[in-house]
């Protein structure tokens, strides 16, 4: 089965660049891109005050809206299906997750994170607990896919510690569409004050190459820059050596929280103008003792 690629779209222009950026890499992969949209639901309780949507209304908006999706959809670079679905994302999520078995999760973000950005992470997170399956995080002031004719990522920052960690089968399996893009790759390593000043870059070389998350015969260049906190330091290295993307190497802790709350990789989603994907990883198992 061709490899598809799960994107929520709502039509506005920030989900089109997440839509046109995940077509650019299905298309690099000769996969399938996913639209899922989801629908509003009429509002039917005028006791309790709220404003009801005439049922005709929203029969017409949604004709609107899938004749939009099916439009869209007809000028990606890549194949693409309509999914329009009511109800609860993380029910959503779950279903079309084991019906298409995706590579990948792609959302659209506002430029100032709003609450509906909010209300969709916490929905789609307990999906992605359970998956391990990476997500794409596409601000809304890039640059990137407003064109759909712009190249892929060539350069690709990975935001490394010292620590040393292990990829989740859905993140080991999307190393075939890192290879897709061929693009070059520079492990970025932020020295804070309270760091040792001498072999963190090493050690965070090491523990990229042992996880298997780049081929061995990759080639990559190194950067480390000091800064506090480490969030701005990983968003000032990808300026510093002109990255089109940031990978973030989501721990199991940072998962069972909520982006939006949370750590150094709720802060560079915050803050990167770049997309950001996040891998999900498991814990290295320790060696046991002699």
């Amino acid at each position: 089965m061709e490899p598809s690629f799960l994107v929520l779209t709502d039509l506005s222009p920030r989900s089109q660049r997440a839509v046109y950026l995940t077509a650019l890499l299905a298309a690099a992969a000769n996969g399938q891109v996913i639209l899922l949209h989801m629908e509003n639901m009429p509002m039917l309780e005028p006791e309790l005050g709220l404003v009801t949507i005439p049922e005709q209304y929203y029969r017409q908006e949604r004709r609107d809206t899938l004749d939009a999706l099916a439009a869209l959809a007809r000028h990606l670079p890549a194949p693409a299906i309509v999914e329009s679905e009511a109800g609860n994302l993380h029910d959503v999520l779950g279903e079309l997750i084991d019906r298409w078995q995706p590579k990948l999760l792609v959302m659209g973000l506002a430029a100032e994170h709003d609450m509906l950005d909010e209300m969709l992470m916490n929905q789609a997170l307990p999906a992605l607990r359970q998956t391990g399956l990476p997500l794409l995080l596409v601000p809304e002031e890039t640059d990137v896919a407003q064109d759909p004719v712009l190249p892929l990522p060539r350069l690709v920052a990975v935001a490394a510690d010292s620590e040393a960690f292990q990829l989740t089968d859905s993140s080991l399996a999307f190393r075939s569409v890192l290879e897709s893009w061929s693009a070059q790759y520079s492990i970025v390593h932020i020295v804070t004050p309270q760091d040792p000043a001498d072999g963190g870059i090493s050690k965070a070389e090491a523990a990229v190459r042992q996880s298997g998350l780049m081929p061995a015969e990759t080639k990559y260049t190194t950067y480390q820059i000091r800064s506090q906190p480490r969030s701005k330091g990983i968003v000032q290295a990808a300026l510093d050596i002109q990255a089109d993307m940031v990978v973030i190497l989501a721990r199991p802790r940072t998962l069972l929280t909520s982006i939006f709350n949370l750590g150094v990789s709720a802060e560079v989603v915050r803050i990167s103008t770049v997309p950001v994907l996040l891998l999900p990883t498991t814990d290295r198992p320790k060696s046991a003792p002699e």
